[in-house]
């Protein structure tokens, strides 16, 4: 598969891909470990452009979906020109966790945020998170889960890797923990019952490395950032093969508080649907393999909240 984009680009897109922390008694998953398949600071923020000290800083987080040093990498030249059409100063949050992410944008710390679609339905539910904008990756404005596993296992469905060790990214990720739970869930299966192992990576792109280089057995990855990386001919990816796929499931969007200042809002809103518009901000679009931003719709993302239902209600009745 070597189109798409990713959350990458969604990622990229400046969002983010990326998960713990106040939602676990939803989750569940209590005991796994957490593995770092590199090491990154876990709290960086970055200042995005020259400083000004005549303009006001605009806050902005994004979700680790990718590791921290190429979240940056990607995102860097977005933001900045972002900010510089709203005549603001950048400041670039990550945190590594989507879990924290989520904490800051309730506590109103930061002003716009890049999530993925799970701490999104979980940020609307518990303090009304915003959909600024989403991506539209490859004509649509949807995305999936992949299943995967070594390109030379003998692995060819989800089926095939019970008893294995499995990669998971975030407990609050989408593709990344609460799909698998949901697909072994309607199974009558839990990830502690099926898999012989589970660890947590932190990254769409470390878990697509763990299978690469025989970490795990397999992963549940988001499709954007497999798509991405292999388009870019990515050595973890050529390593890797596809070996489910989830329904589709509203993109990881672009967010803020509820009560971020109308006004700001509102430029912020014009600057993300007009990005497509202006030759430079297209070129880096195309360039990020995004094709536009448009508003949202909270309703695309009512297949995740079922899912969410679904697993607390199963597990409240010891299912």
């Amino acid at each position: 598969m070597r189109s798409g984009g990713l959350w990458l680009s969604v990622a990229l897109i400046v969002f983010g891909a990326v998960s713990c922390l106040w939602w676990f008694g939803v989750f569940g998953g209590r005991g796994m470990p957490t593995i770092d398949l590199q090491s990154v600071a876990p709290n960086a923020t970055i200042p995005v452009g020259a400083a000004a000290a005549d303009r006001p800083e605009l806050r902005v987080a994004v979700a680790a979906m990718i590791s921290p040093e190429p979240t940056k990498k990607y995102y860097d030249a977005l933001l900045r020109l972002i900010g510089q059409r709203v005549g603001r100063e950048v400041v670039f949050v990550q945190r590594p966790t989507y879990a924290e992410v989520n904490a800051l944008l309730a506590e109103r710390k930061i002003d716009v945020a890049f999530v993925c679609s799970g701490p999104y339905v979980t940020g609307r539910e518990e303090f009304g998170m915003e959909l600024l904008a989403v991506p539209v990756v490859g004509g649509e404005a949807v995305y999936r889960c992949y299943f995967i596993a070594h390109r030379d296992s003998d692995v060819e469905s989800l089926d095939d890797l019970r008893g294995k060790r499995f990669a998971l990214t975030d407990r609050l990720s989408n593709t990344g923990y609460l799909v698998p739970r949901y697909v072994l869930g309607r199974r009558g299966q839990t990830l502690e019952s099926f898999f012989g192992e589970t660890f947590f990576t932190r990254g769409h792109d470390n878990s697509i490395r763990a299978v690469a280089e025989g970490l795990a057995d397999g992963a549940a990855v988001d499709q954007l950032v497999w798509d991405f990386l292999d388009a870019g001919d990515s050595v973890h990816t050529r390593r890797t093969k596809i070996v489910g796929r989830s329904p589709d499931y509203g993109i990881p969007p672009v967010v803020v508080h509820p009560e971020l200042e109308s006004d700001l809002k509102r430029r912020l809103r014009e600057v993300f649907l007009s990005l497509h518009e202006e030759e430079t901000s297209r070129d880096l679009l195309r360039r990020l393999r995004i094709d536009r931003f448009v508003e949202g719709d909270d309703a695309a993302y009512d297949s995740v909240r079922r899912m969410q239902l679904w697993l607390a209600d199963t597990k409240e009745e010891g299912r």
